[in-house]
């Protein structure tokens, strides 16, 4: 049901901000196998690979755990404010990238500046969705992290005829130019369900969160899964190239394909969430992906490679889409859902920072690609073992579900 105070076309309008701040933030951070590529042979060829993927790791690391700060300023009503805050950091941190010539300054303005300006972007996005939306919750969170697929499958493509023609700085500049474009749109289209009365007194962060032991048994898994969800995204490439003897221009499109890959998951997972309990399909993803990681050193083919792809991105997808829904249903208080979110995803910040430089040194052993495969397998295990033995559905409180049925089921799309 619809009410009158929020016509469909605001709500689904939402989703379209979001898709594009997706494009902007995820999907760019997603695609930074093709600079881990260029930087590894080029630029940066006197650095190991796992150093290198510390730049990577240090942006979505900041994506994720700015969120720490930009869930409470969004409960608190702050969200256009870090709109174009994170707008301008993101444009500016492209920009720099492309007059960097050094590991240092790589780092912060590709690390750094770009990972801030995501930061204040990314959780705002998924949590304004979850404000507007109950059954089609999953499906609308889908279509717009799908934007951060689409943006795993643009750039990397781009980027490799962009630095062939024009250069890696220019390159640089066109991804600054079609995110300032994106972005910018997004921040007109973004229209908070409610804007809360600030209290200066109040505190923006609350701290009673910190005492749900649940919601950190919940943080301690997505901390996990980030630790390894983004590993085959920043080796993919390199893997083509060393044991597979292809060509860059092979690993760069089996990277769009892993993200063309997790489209489809995001879209189909969430429609098929909407019907089932989306911490069942979450869970279930969790156990596949890890037959999946145990079997990636075992390619020797291209078909193999692209097999992997397209069953591994898939489920990535879900994987990550699913969690603002999951967390919407166990704790239905709309409250404190920035806040939340904001939580979890500074739990996944952490596994992002350590989990592919850890598979970047281990890549460096002996153990070489098996090792990676085994590493991440097993983690993948241990959150499958951890959310079978933690039935999430029941632990929602009767607080939280009492307070939704006096606020929160106003003006959402049914």
């Amino acid at each position: 049901m619809l009410e009158l105070q929020t016509p469909r076309w605001i709500a689904w309008s939402q989703v379209v901000a979001c898709f594009f701040i997706n494009f902007c933030t995820l999907g760019i951070g997603n695609s930074f196998g093709a600079f881990q590529s260029y930087y590894q042979h080029n630029l940066l060829d006197s650095y190991s690979s796992s150093s290198i993927s510390w730049i990577g790791t240090t942006q979505g690391f900041l994506l994720c755990v700015v969120g720490i700060v930009s869930g409470p300023l969004f409960d608190k009503g702050y969200i256009r404010p870090l709109m174009f805050v994170g707008t301008a950091l993101n444009v500016l941190g492209l920009s720099a990238t492309s007059f960097a010539n050094g590991y240092p300054w790589i780092f912060l303005s590709f690390g750094v500046a770009l990972g801030l300006g995501c930061g204040l972007l990314y959780v705002p996005a998924q949590a304004i969705v979850q404000t507007y939306f109950t059954k089609k919750g999953p499906l609308a969170t889908g279509i717009s992290m799908s934007g951060s697929s689409i943006g795993g499958i643009i750039y990397p493509v781009l980027f490799h005829q962009l630095q062939e023609s024009i250069g890696f700085a220019w390159t640089c500049r066109v991804f600054a130019i079609i995110n300032a474009f994106l972005l910018l749109i997004s921040c007109f289209l973004i229209r908070p369900r409610k804007i809360p009365e600030a209290d200066p007194t109040s505190s923006p962060f609350n701290w009673r969160i910190l005492r749900d032991w649940k919601l950190f048994l919940f943080g301690g898994t997505a901390l996990l899964l980030n630790i390894t969800i983004d590993v085959p995204f920043f080796f993919v490439p390199t893997f083509v190239q060393d044991r597979l003897k292809l060509s860059p221009v092979v690993g760069d499109s089996l990277l769009s394909g892993l993200n063309a890959s997790s489209l489809a998951g995001r879209l189909f997972l969430g429609w098929l969430a909407g019907y089932l309990q989306p911490l069942d399909v979450w869970h279930s993803c969790i156990l596949i992906s890890s037959i999946l990681l145990y079997c990636w050193s075992t390619i020797g083919n291209l078909a193999g490679m692209i097999a992997f792809v397209i069953l591994y991105g898939t489920l990535v997808g879900g994987l990550i889409s699913l969690i603002p829904s999951s967390i919407r249903d166990i704790w239905p208080d709309p409250s404190l859902l920035g806040t939340r979110i904001g939580l979890v995803e500074g739990f996944q910040g952490v596994g992002y920072l350590v989990g592919s430089p850890i598979a970047g040194a281990i890549l460096e052993s002996p153990a070489s690609y098996l090792g990676v495969s085994i590493f991440c397998g097993t983690l993948y295990v241990v959150q499958f073992l951890l959310t079978a033995s933690s039935n999430f559905s029941q632990l929602g409180s009767a607080q939280d579900v009492t307070h939704v049925g006096t606020s929160g089921s106003q003006e959402r799309v049914d």
